[in-house]
């Protein structure tokens, strides 16, 4: 069974605009001792965590029924299966006595609601999966344990973490999270109408543009000779569309908001150009714009687009549905640096109000254990693995379409700013794009009022 983490840029930025309301009055009572965790994480005994029991809470989905009891990594493909055998193999297998009870894959679209009236009611999961873009508005209000000296207890390789994973789980300096995932943007490619077309090496292989320049021509020449689109782009009622124009901004070297996160930058000439570019290709008729999450995924599987702009959580689903040669790879840079959309799945231990050490060093143990098992994650999802280590062996080289896309993990996954309230500046980067595809606004006077709605959304933030 593939388990699609669809709409995933949409699941990982909106929930959290809530959680700052939410949030930001009760953060006190569930903190107590929760910064000085290091040393008494590092203190528990061996024997203090025979018989230990951890609440797990996740957003992957639930499918207890179908995994049933199995501890078969081998077996399993989809982000719900993986993650309840990798659950089901620590329980069976772990030296501690622990045992990590599941709360329930909760649906992407309301785990943070839940585990935000968790926290509230002083009842928080012993561990909670987290998305980069969200860890900080929960590390600000000292809602997570500090794991900086605590992770020495389990030997955690943190120093093997992707760049942009060791970016991802610190806020102030201080380690918050044990990484799990890269989820980036691909381009999700048709080699057979790549061939049609003409644009391919002397091998055969795809040959993508590298400006904006060629991917217009190669879209004029796949609409001759072959009729079909050149890419399919989600853009009604999906962030993906707002997320190739952001990754399109990354590329030129500029960023939505200033080097100091303070203020907004989306009113530039390089926003302009990346809007221009996209917008272009819906009105040339080299893309549909009308086409959801569900249609653009259908249109690139049904032959009638050549390329696809999706993400990794795609991948292994595609592989083994395409009727036509298929290729997961890297984006292509169209401007001057390599860049594209991405996040990260983390998990984070929540401060709990009893700042019980026994319960801490469980929690640790199995979010080591995931992280050991990275791989098996990694290999079983599409996502790009956490670690250095695991992309550069053999083993994940060697794997379906992963070589294709290791630089994507590895250099071209661009950091969402790393602030509280930045899931309001998304939502507004989001309106902003919309009211100009959508509206017929005018580039300028979208990108002038989003960059007021930003500092704004950044002054109350």
């Amino acid at each position: 069974m593939h388990v699609i983490h669809q709409r995933l840029p949409k699941t990982v930025l909106l929930p959290v605009i809530a959680s700052a309301l939410l949030l930001s009055g009760c953060s006190g009572g569930t903190t107590t001792g929760a910064a000085d965790s290091g040393q008494s994480i590092a203190d528990v005994a061996e024997e203090d965590l025979q018989g230990t029991t951890i609440e797990f809470s996740h957003f992957f989905g639930e499918c207890s029924d179908e995994v049933g009891d199995s501890t078969d990594i081998t077996a399993v493909v989809g982000e719900c299966p993986t993650i309840t055998t990798l659950t089901n193999k620590f329980n069976a297998e772990n030296e501690h006595g622990i045992t990590v009870n599941r709360l329930g894959g909760a649906a992407w679209d309301n785990y943070y609601d839940q585990l935000n009236t968790a926290i509230a009611g002083s009842t928080p999961p012993d561990v909670a999966a987290m998305h980069g873009a969200s860890l900080v508005d929960y590390a600000q209000r000292s809602l997570l344990v500090p794991l900086d000296e605590a992770v020495a207890a389990t030997d955690t390789d943190l120093e093997d973490a992707l760049p942009v994973e060791q970016d991802a789980i610190r806020y102030e300096d201080k380690v918050y999270a044990v990484p799990f995932d890269v989820h980036a943007a691909l381009a999700h490619v048709n080699v057979d109408l790549f061939r049609q077309a003409g644009l391919v090496d002397d091998t055969g292989a795809p040959v993508l543009p590298t400006s904006t320049e060629e991917f217009i021509t190669a879209a004029k020449t796949m609409k001759d000779k072959t009729g079909k689109n050149l890419i399919a782009i989600p853009r009604v009622g999906d962030n993906l569309g707002w997320h190739l124009v952001h990754s399109l901004i990354m590329q030129q070297g500029s960023s939505v908001l200033s080097e100091d996160l303070t203020e907004a930058n989306l009113d530039t000439p390089e926003a302009r150009k990346a809007v221009d570019f996209v917008s272009s290709l819906f009105t040339s008729g080299y893309a549909d714009g009308d086409q959801t999450y569900d249609a653009a995924g259908q249109s690139f599987l049904n032959g009638e687009a050549a390329m696809l702009y999706n993400g990794t959580w795609v991948v292994d689903s595609y592989n083994a549905e395409a009727s036509f040669e298929y290729q997961a790879t890297n984006f292509p840079t169209l401007f001057k640096e390599p860049a594209v959309w991405s996040n990260q799945h983390l998990w984070a231990i929540p401060a709990q109000k009893d700042a019980d050490p026994v319960k801490y060093r469980a929690a640790l143990e199995f979010v080591n254990f995931l992280y050991e098992n990275d791989a098996t994650w990694a290999l079983g999802t599409g996502h790009i693995s956490s670690r250095t280590s695991i992309v550069e062996s053999p083993e994940y080289e060697a794997a379906p379409q992963r070589q294709n896309y290791a630089e994507t993990g590895l250099t071209n996954a661009g950091l969402l700013p790393h602030i509280s309230n930045w899931p309001a500046v998304e939502k507004i980067c989001v309106q902003a794009v919309e009211s100009i595809w959508f509206q017929d606004a005018p580039v300028e006077d979208a990108l002038r009022e989003a960059d007021a709605n930003i500092n704004s959304a950044l002054a109350g933030g």
